[in-house]
């Protein structure tokens, strides 16, 4: 039995050819861009939204022809070619837009692409927008308009300069440059390697960069979990590096490897993160309800509070905003 096209608050997912078109994808581009423009009604300047894409083979033809129905509803695209997720949330605000989409299946095996859209504070729809948008999509509901006022594609390739520049804005480079630490990253063929081997360079660091090439042609399964990630295990061991970073194609999850080879999964990441939150400041944490109680722990010790959410990007960034996350 054929798989089903997946429309969630997380956008779109389908399999290239066969569930996800060309003609789907234009659609969902015109349905976005329509409910972008009724947002934003009485707005003079021109809307424009920024589009990216993680290395896929099949990513070139699905930002074209998603850019190709922003445009027929009189929406602007800057092309930002090959770019992480949290790139493009970063340049939509750079750039002032009213949105973001980024062509990926983020950790799914590659016949699968998707398109994510963001909105111009740099996050995931609300699930209520998201339904809007999905509506849209289904009734065919466009705001079309002449080839007159059909908007124009540009390109823009500073996405991971800025990047870059606004996280060695936040930490202490100093601190961190003097360890030279030994670092193995495997960006598993996809989108975040130029970026980080940038970062990771500017912050003193020794890099040992395995699969960096983005071809989109996975050197294993590409979600970051220990089972996929035995390799870099086995080659943190054997360069005698400080610690190994595993990224999925559209660099916006992240695995930890110590320096003894272990795997450090998804949880105790969070937990380290919050950690090093906590210690420097107290506030409210917002986390997802599938997550350990760890956070709690270290929230209640630092006397802060933990906000939970449904499952879902897009639930966990409502809650950030609503309650001032620190």
């Amino acid at each position: 039995m054929a798989e089903q096209l997946i429309i969630s608050v997380s956008g779109m997912r389908g399999i290239v050819g066969d569930n996800l078109t060309a003609s789907v994808a234009t659609d969902y581009g015109c349905a976005f861009g329509t409910f972008l423009e009724e947002s934003c009604a009485g707005q003079k300047e021109r809307l424009s939204v920024c589009v990216g894409r993680d290395s896929r083979p099949s990513g070139q033809k699905l930002l074209s022809v998603v850019a190709e129905g922003l445009c027929a509803v009189g929406v602007d695209v800057i092309d930002l070619g090959v770019v992480t997720t949290p790139g493009v949330g970063i340049m939509l605000r750079e750039l002032g837009c009213a949105g973001g989409v980024v062509v990926t299946a983020s950790h799914n095996p590659g016949q699968y692409n998707g398109i994510k859209l963001l909105l111009g504070n740099g996050v995931a729809p609300p699930s209520d927008a998201a339904e809007q948008i999905k509506q849209y999509f289904f009734d065919k509901r466009f705001g079309l308009v002449d080839s007159s006022d059909c908007g124009k594609v540009t390109s823009d390739e500073q996405t991971d300069t800025t990047h870059v520049a606004k996280v060695l804005g936040i930490v202490d480079r100093g601190a961190i440059a003097v360890k030279e630490f030994k670092v193995v990253l495997d960006s598993v063929n996809g989108a975040g390697g130029r970026g980080t081997k940038k970062m990771l360079a500017k912050l003193g660091c020794e890099v040992s960069a395995i699969n960096d090439e983005p071809t989109g042609l996975f050197a294993h399964e590409p979600e970051p979990t220990a089972e996929n990630l035995r390799g870099l295990c086995e080659i943190v061991k054997t360069k005698g590096a400080e610690v190994g970073f595993a990224q999925d194609p559209d660099a916006d999850r992240l695995a930890i490897v110590d320096e003894n080879g272990n795997y450090i999964g998804e949880e105790y990441s969070l937990a380290l993160a919050a950690q090093y939150i906590f210690g420097k400041r107290t506030g409210r944490a917002a986390t997802n309800l599938s997550t350990s109680r760890m956070i709690d722990d270290i929230a209640e010790r630092a006397g802060g509070q933990v906000i939970r959410t449904a499952v879902g990007e897009a639930n966990v960034a409502a809650a950030m905003l609503e309650h001032d996350c620190i």
